[in-house]
């Protein structure tokens, strides 16, 4: 009878033991469902907290950006020259505004972008327009950036290299900053104090060279002085690391220097080239000779004629440097830092003359010699059939 009970317990053990096998794994089968759901609601809280690991970096504006610190936006700070720019449409959701960050880089991810601005209570309070976002800031950080009206969404102006007082004047004036006549005005009668303005001729447009050219943004209530001391800080910045150590010892003043890199700036058009140009420039000031610099002559006329006349040559200007010997009276154009980096550290060389390979184009053949010159012209004017 126990024999029989013993057999009878252990068949019974053998038919359970699949039973307890599939209890086993339907129990750890459910314990990871709990924490796949608790991992996923972790990283949700991070998202919709903002929790990052490491401190960011934003060139747009002021901000904190860790664990332990709020985040904030300086919106009147300025964007890198890089920000995205980005166009709100009149009507767009959420959802689209996630797509187009999305899109452009800006965010990770469009899911938890539109879950913070939900959390935020940010939803339906985005604003149309444009606006200039750097890349690496926050969810938190965008989103406090499109709320802002487009009033106050930064505008910006671009200033070209090689463009000159008038042009830029116009520009501003294109912008609705400030007058044409209101901005020239300012040039040659506003007091600027930096180092670098003192000593300066008197010529028709004082501050012709020193606008630096590059991107600049604006809240939009700007004025004509404004917009000319943003550009004389940058020339300042420019001044103070590439052109400055090298004015004592180059035997030039400041803005006799600033003259060069405007030329240079005005006939190179590959940023190789622009040394060599320098280089050209002085050895032909070195012996005295006539510096026969177009773009001065298009400078005096007014003009930008791709072929400079027997007319134009004739201009009676101090700018006209084939008239003049020397330097011309001041800047033609605002020079870039390649320019301004070529005029006080010039290739050495024994070239004089310089002319494009082609027309159209933007390389230059040099040439030691004046015969070897009007060889290289007459193959330059030949490309003109």
């Amino acid at each position: 009878m126990d024999d029989r009970r013993r057999e009878s317990g252990e068949q019974r053990a053998r038919r359970q033991a699949p039973s307890r096998k599939r209890r086993r794994r339907r129990r750890k089968k459910k314990i990871l469902r709990i924490l796949t759901v608790i991992g996923i609601t972790i990283l949700v809280i991070a998202a919709v907290l903002g929790i990052s690991y490491g401190v960011g970096k934003h060139i747009t504006g002021k901000y904190m950006n860790n664990s332990n610190a709020e985040t904030t936006v300086d919106i009147s700070a300025e964007p890198s020259a890089d920000a995205v720019e980005i166009v709100i449409p009149q009507g767009a959701t959420t959802k689209d505004i996630a797509k187009l960050l999305k899109d452009n880089g800006l965010i990770s991810n469009e899911f938890f972008f539109r879950l913070k601005c939900k959390s935020a209570g940010a939803d339906q309070s985005f604003h149309y327009g444009t606006f200039y976002i750097d890349k690496g800031l926050t969810d938190d950080q965008i989103i406090e950036i499109l709320k802002q009206s487009n009033t106050t969404a930064q505008n910006r102006i671009t200033i070209p290299e090689g463009y000159t007082v008038k042009q830029i004047a116009a520009l501003v004036d294109e912008k609705g900053i400030a007058t044409t006549e209101d901005f020239l005005n300012e040039v040659n009668n506003g007091e600027f104090n930096y180092d670098f303005l003192e000593g300066i001729p008197d010529r028709e447009y004082r501050l012709e060279g020193y606008l630096f050219p590059d991107t600049y943004y604006l809240s939009g209530n700007e004025t004509a002085r404004d917009i000319i001391v943003m550009m004389l800080d940058r020339f300042e910045q420019i001044y103070n690391t590439s052109v400055k150590p090298y004015v004592s010892s180059s035997g030039y003043t400041l803005d006799q220097l600033v003259t060069v890199a405007s030329m240079v700036e005005a006939e190179a058009m590959l940023d190789e080239e622009r040394p060599v140009i320098a280089g050209v420039i002085y050895n032909r000031l070195d012996i005295d000779m006539y510096l026969q610099i177009d773009a001065t002559v298009q400078y005096a006329n007014q003009t930008k004629n791709e072929v400079v006349t027997e007319t134009d040559l004739s201009v009676d200007s101090p700018y006209n440097t084939y008239k003049n010997k020397g330097l011309p009276i001041g800047p033609i154009c605002s020079p870039g830092e390649a320019s301004l980096s070529a005029a006080v550290q010039p290739e050495k060389h024994n070239y004089y003359y310089y002319v494009l390979k082609a027309r159209g184009g933007s390389e230059h053949v040099f040439t030691e010699n004046y015969e070897d010159f009007l060889t290289a012209k007459a193959a330059y004017q030949a490309t003109f059939d």
